[in-house]
C-alpha cells in the first residue's frame, strides 16, 4: 500500500484477430498438432475521470506485464486447444493506437472459449489440460507487491502489477477464414482506500476534550487469492509484523486534526459472512492530557460495504454484511465522535462512527462515509 498524488483508472480491452494458418512458429506451452488458426490479441485501456474526494497514484493500474491466454474447444470437459504465457518481448505494440499485441496458434474449431489473464504468477497455469483446471488455479494477492510484475514479493502493494481476467465465449476459428473477437479485460481486485480521518467530539458530551491520534491503517480479513471464477478464499489480515503490505503506519499525524492523506490497499472478491474491514488504529486520550486516564490504543472497523446506521453508501446499495466486488473502488471518509473497541476483531457501536462509502465499477468510484460516536 503506497500514498500519492494522481488518480488514473482504466479497462483494458481486448481485441482478438483470428486467421487460419499454417506455421512451424516455436510457441511455449501447449499447442495444436495439425491445423492451425493464429490468433492475434491486441490490448488496450482508456483512462477514466478523476475524483473529489482525495488523489491516489493510479497510472499504473492498467500495466500488463504478463498474459496467459488459453483457448478451450467446446467438447466435453473444455480441453485445452492452445495455452501460452506471454512476457516481454512477445508482447509487443501494436501496428496502430498505444495498445499491445500477441500471438498465438491454436486449431479450427467451433466455439471455442477465449480466457486471457494478466498479471498472474510466472507459469502458473502450466500443465492445465481442461478450463476446469484452468478455473481452479489461484492468483495470489501478493503478486500485487512485485515491481511491474518481477523480481520477489515486498512488503509493499504497487500499482503496476494487478491481476486482470477477460473472457470471450462461443468464438468459432475456421481454417483458412479470419476472425476478429473483442474481450473486455477487467481487473480481479477491488481497491479500498480512505482519504479523510477527522475527529468531531462532542464538547458537552462525555468525551468532550477527548483526543485521537491515528497510528495505522490496515485491512482485516482481506482473501489472499481469487480464481477465473472471481471467487476470492484464504482471509488474512494485515499488521505490521505480517502480511504487511495491508499495513501502513501512520507516524505524523497530529491529534483531532484531519488525516487527509489517502491510503489505499487492493483486495479480491469477498462476500463470505466474514467480511473485509479497514480498520483504523489509533492512541485514544478520553481527557486530553492523560492525567484522568491513561492514553489507550483504540480501532474503529469499517466493514467495507455494509449497510448499517451512521453510514452514506454512494453509487451502489450496500449488503447486511458487507462485501467486496472485483473492479471496484471503494472511496471511504470516517468521522470519529467517540471511544474505539480494544480489539479490532469486535464489532463497534455505528453510532461511535459516521462512515460514507463511494462504490463503483473502476472507471467510476463508490464512496462510504461513516461517523464513530
Amino acid at each position: 500500500m503506497k500514498t500519492s498524488n494522481y488518480l488514473w483508472a482504466a479497462l483494458a480491452t481486448t481485441t482478438l484477430s483470428l486467421s487460419a494458418c499454417s506455421s512451424d512458429e516455436n510457441e511455449n506451452g501447449m499447442q495444436p498438432k495439425e491445423k492451425t488458426a493464429k490468433l492475434e490479441l491486441t490490448l488496450v485501456g482508456a483512462p477514466a475521470d478523476s475524483r473529489a474526494t482525495g488523489t491516489l497514484p493510479t497510472t499504473d493500474e492498467s500495466q500488463i506485464n504478463r498474459l496467459t491466454v488459453a483457448v478451450f474447444t467446446g467438447a466435453t470437459g473444455n480441453p485445452v486447444n492452445a495455452l501460452r504465457e506471454f512476457t516481454g518481448k512477445d508482447i509487443k505494440d501494436a501496428e496502430t493506437g498505444s495498445g499491445k499485441t500477441i500471438s498465438i496458434l491454436c486449431e479450427p474449431g467451433d466455439e471455442q472459449m477465449i480466457y486471457v489473464v494478466a498479471n498472474a504468477s510466472p507459469a502458473l497455469f502450466a500443465g492445465v489440460t481442461n478450463l476446469a483446471g484452468f478455473k481452479a488455479k489461484l492468483m495470489l494477492l501478493s503478486e500485487t507487491t512485485k515491481v511491474a510484475g518481477s523480481g520477489d514479493a515486498t512488503d509493499a502493494q504497487k500499482p503496476s502489477n494487478l491481476p486482470m481476467l477477460g473472457i470471450v465465449n462461443k468464438q468459432n476459428l475456421t481454417a483458412g477464414a479470419e476472425a476478429t473477437a473483442t474481450a473486455e479485460l477487467t481487473r480481479l481486485v477491488a481497491r479500498v482506500s480512505i482519504s479523510s480521518i477527522k475527529t468531531a467530539f462532542d464538547k458537552a458530551g462525555q468525551f468532550k476534550d477527548a483526543t485521537f491520534n491515528v497510528t495505522g491503517i490496515y485491512l482485516k480479513n482481506a482473501n489472499s487469492s481469487v480464481n477465473a471464477e472471481k471467487i476470492g478464499s484464504i482471509p488474512i489480515s494485515g499488521s505490521d509484523k505480517a502480511n504487511k503490505y495491508l499495513y501502513e503506519a501512520v507516524a505524523s499525524h497530529t491529534a483531532n486534526t484531519e488525516l487527509t492523506t489517502p491510503y489505499y490497499f487492493y483486495a479480491f472478491p469477498n462476500a463470505s459472512a466474514t467480511p473485509t474491514k479497514l480498520i483504523i488504529k489509533g492512541t485514544f486520550d478520553a481527557d486530553g492530557t492523560g492525567s484522568t486516564s491513561a492514553p489507550v490504543t483504540r480501532y474503529y472497523p469499517i466493514t467495507i460495504n455494509k449497510k448499517q446506521a451512521n453510514t452514506t453508501i454512494t453509487g451502489g446499495e450496500g449488503t447486511d454484511k458487507g462485501s467486496i466486488a472485483a473492479n471496484t473502488r471503494y472511496v471511504l471518509t470516517a468521522v470519529i465522535k467517540g471511544e474505539g473497541v480494544d480489539d479490532d476483531s469486535k464489532e463497534i457501536d455505528p453510532a461511535t462512527l459516521k462512515l460514507t462509502v463511494t462504490v463503483a465499477d473502476w472507471a467510476l468510484t463508490i464512496n462510504q462515509n461513516v461517523t464513530f460516536e
